[in-house]
């Protein structure tokens, strides 16, 4: 795996967290907020497609979805120690 690479799976990684941010702003009624972020993460997400091109980020997307994927037996465990 090449830096770009790796930085446009970092990056991707990083978006599908803003995403989620913005579905949890929605869900709770911080509409003004979700759309604010969500105006900064498309822009975020151009800057960083710019970079690394469009291609090399759409896949960093398809590996980080992957790698954000529920298993849905793993719903039942409790989280591992960050100590």
């Amino acid at each position: 795996m090449t830096g770009l690479d790796y930085d446009a799976r970092m990056a991707a990684l990083w978006i599908l967290h803003g995403a989620a941010c913005v579905k949890l702003l929605k869900s709770h009624g911080r509409l003004l907020h979700a759309e604010n972020f969500e105006a900064a993460l498309r822009e975020f997400t151009d800057i960083i497609a710019d970079e690394v091109g469009h291609d090399t980020l759409t896949e960093a997307m398809n590996w980080a979805a992957g790698q954000v994927a529920v298993d849905p037996g793993m719903a039942d465990q409790p989280p591992a120690s960050i100590h």
